[in-house]
């Protein structure tokens, strides 16, 4: 984590994990940071899934929103097409509408080890990780 940036951000075994805890809020400023972070992470390792784990109940800034959709685009254009959102299930629903993008499979979870879990399985793996929506 960076000082003054709240939410982290972790490669764990092909998966790319992003955190953000109680209380985050994304500012122009920290978005840019979380995407510089974001981009570096993918480019330098193999990511075959993004986690994206939210346990903030602050509504999504402007900010935010921008950045969810602008890494999810970073993350299609490297070839990840497994996205898990993690959260309360009014979150989950948000982050699923906010980085929905043709042709990539985007599932909701209550916690981020069933998340991360799935996110490392392969794809054609069965379903019965998910939670419901």
């Amino acid at each position: 984590m960076e000082p003054g940036e709240r939410w982290s951000m972790r490669v764990d075994d092909g998966v790319l994990v992003v955190e953000f805890p109680h209380g985050t809020g994304i500012s122009p400023a920290a978005g840019e940071a979380l995407l510089d972070r974001w981009r570096n992470l993918i480019a330098d390792r193999d990511v075959d899934a993004v986690v994206i784990a939210v346990r903030t109940s602050r509504p999504c800034s402007d900010a935010g929103r921008r950045v969810l959709r602008e890494s999810a685009q970073i993350a299609v254009a490297r070839g990840i097409d497994r996205f898990a959102v993690v959260g309360e299930r009014s979150k989950r629903r948000y982050l699923q509408r906010t980085i929905a993008i043709e042709d990539i499979a985007v599932e909701a979870f209550n916690d981020p080890a069933t998340a991360i879990r799935w996110a490392q399985s392969s794809p054609d793996s069965p379903t019965s990780l998910r939670s419901s929506p």
